[in-house]
């Protein structure tokens, strides 16, 4: 006895098979995320948040860096680059 598949089924399984496996991926990616523990951030971006010198490349945190504007964008010097520039011109 030869096995054969009606074109009814073939056409029938070929119409429903690229919806069935989109949703079993939809479905597992789903079940993946909704498990998922959002990490919880230690320490706020403003404290830790720090500066380089334009100048001297010093780090600072924001308190201690003078502001300089360049023709639009903004730069940062510390104290003793800023006195020093200042004390030049």
């Amino acid at each position: 006895m030869i096995a054969a598949i009606s074109s009814h089924a073939f056409d029938s399984f070929f119409a429903w098979a690229p919806w069935v496996v989109g949703a079993v991926i939809y479905l597992t990616f789903w079940v993946a995320k909704r498990h998922e523990k959002a990490a919880a951030a230690t320490a706020t971006a403003s404290t830790t948040a720090t500066y380089a010198c334009a100048s001297c490349g010093r780090r600072g945190t924001l308190d201690q860096m003078i502001v300089q504007h360049h023709g639009g964008a903004v730069g940062y010097q510390c104290m003793q680059c800023a006195t020093a520039q200042a004390t030049a011109h």
